[in-house]
């Protein structure tokens, strides 16, 4: 209870200071004093909507108009209109649009109702990831206000699904570590109602099925447990299908919005391209210290486990075996990381905008968070600081090489330059005394909360899209 309630106190504090600073730089005197004298803010052309110019201006005061943007407009429109004004929106899954229309949130709230739920999914997870980890509470405190404030977690002030996408999958593993099957199929099908991931999560189901019978070799388990996990996925999808055949008499609805009005296809990309500068550098660090690190321990795990001696146990995820459902989703994790990543570049065309907000986005970096912290403190300082030197230069120089964006580092690449220091944050904890913990996580918060308010602006004022 009191970890409980050191959680909730810290998830007000840092809305209430995300709050405050947004408000403090709407006004001229200190937008002027401060972000005005390192860059600058947009506004869209009101004529040439495809045109965005940089402009000194502090930031936007929110109203309901602008508090819709991007894939906002299209989910308010989907729970005020259903799926009846243009074909492009079967896109869009329905539980998000049709939780804000049974809840009947008013536009100006929806960005709190998601920052909670979001807020509550985090406590969810950490409560059952930090067990039995030899974190102190101290740390355990750290890596929770990190979580909270990394910067693509903007998406969750916005009236996007990604809360509700994060929170159902957080309360399927609830229902798991609690051995109750029924609410991990709940969940799952609603999980599976909410962001159109249905193929990349059945296939890292799959994989990491495929993963652990090289170890029990016991095929019918295997078919057993694969089964239960991807009923309730793939019946969730069938609902969705099912929706969008009621109305639109196709069961391919989705496929076919996809491919006419969002020109998503496979192909081999030619060139890496993005088209926002503040997207751009969060971008990289996805790239070199998410995918590339994450497929190094997951490739390490699966050798381990190849060498480990063959048993009778059978592992399973469904008798609440918290050990093995954290290894577990630790693993899936990595699959989904890089299930994300080749979507955006064969079905973009080398597109990598949204890249971050897709990984980052979900509960799934945060079950790799909870448990990369403990990789971390086990590393070979020498060990680290090669690997992080390599990936930093190789990182820096990919930062560079668009020239169309901005070539030159500047805070318009904080996105790259918060994240990386709360990953050395992070690594750099096991040899911090307390006061210096607390010092260090004061400076990277603050940072980090600045440039997230940065970001929500560019929301608000309809600059280039970053999500």
């Amino acid at each position: 209870m009191k970890e409980f309630i050191y959680k909730i106190s810290i998830v007000i504090f840092l809305f209430l200071c995300t709050f405050f600073i947004f408000k403090m730089l709407q006004r001229p005197a200190i937008y002027d004093s401060t972000l005005k004298k390192i860059t600058h803010t947009y506004v869209r052309d009101s004529v040439n909507k495809a045109l965005v110019w940089k402009v000194n201006k502090p930031y936007y005061y929110r109203d309901n108009k602008n508090a819709l943007r991007w894939d906002g407009v299209c989910y308010y429109d989907i729970s005020v209109n259903y799926y009846n004004r243009g074909d492009w929106k079967y896109s869009f899954f329905p539980l998000f649009p049709l939780f804000w229309k049974i809840f009947s949130f008013g536009i100006q709230y929806i960005g709190l109702i998601n920052y909670l739920l979001f807020a509550l999914s985090i406590i969810l997870l950490s409560k059952y990831f930090f067990k039995d980890q030899t974190l102190s509470f101290l740390e355990n405190i750290c890596v929770f206000v990190v979580a909270l404030v990394l910067p693509p977690i903007v998406t969750y002030y916005l009236p996007y699904a990604d809360a509700l996408f994060t929170l159902t999958f957080a309360l399927a593993l609830w229902g798991l570590i609690k051995n109750k099957y029924w609410l991990f199929f709940v969940f799952i099908q609603l999980f599976a109602m909410t962001r159109p991931v249905f193929m990349i999560v059945g296939l890292a189901f799959i994989i990491i099925d495929i993963f652990y019978f090289f170890k029990h070799r016991n095929f019918s388990h295997f078919i057993k447990e694969l089964s239960l996990k991807l009923y309730p996925l793939l019946l969730g999808t069938f609902i969705v299908f099912f929706l969008f055949y009621l109305n639109s008499g196709s069961f391919t609805k989705y496929f076919e919005s996809n491919s006419v009005h969002w020109k998503v296809a496979f192909s081999i990309p030619h060139k890496i391209t993005d088209w926002s500068a503040e997207g751009f550098g969060m971008n990289v660090f996805t790239i070199f210290f998410i995918l590339i690190p994450s497929l190094i321990i997951f490739i390490n795990n699966f050798i381990k486990l190849l060498r480990s001696e063959k048993t009778n146990e059978l592992p399973t995820v469904f008798k609440g075996d918290l050990s093995f459902i954290k290894e577990y989703f630790f693993n899936f994790s990595v699959v989904y990381f890089w299930g994300i990543f080749f979507y955006v570049i064969f079905f973009q065309n080398g597109s990598l905008n949204g890249l971050n907000r897709y990984i980052f986005a979900s509960p799934f970096t945060y079950i790799y968070l909870f448990g990369i912290v403990q990789v971390l403190k086990k590393v070979n300082t020498n060990t680290f600081l090669i690997l992080t030197n390599f990936l930093l230069v190789a990182s820096l120089i990919m930062l560079c090489s668009f020239p169309k964006l901005d070539p030159a580092l500047n805070f318009n690449d904080s996105g790259f330059f918060t994240l990386f220091l709360d990953f050395i944050f992070l690594y750099s904890m096991k040899f911090m005394k307390n006061y210096w913990k607390i010092i260090s996580l004061s400076i990277i918060v603050f940072y980090n909360i600045i440039w997230i308010t940065y970001l929500y602006n560019i929301y608000l004022c309809d600059g280039w899209i970053f999500t």
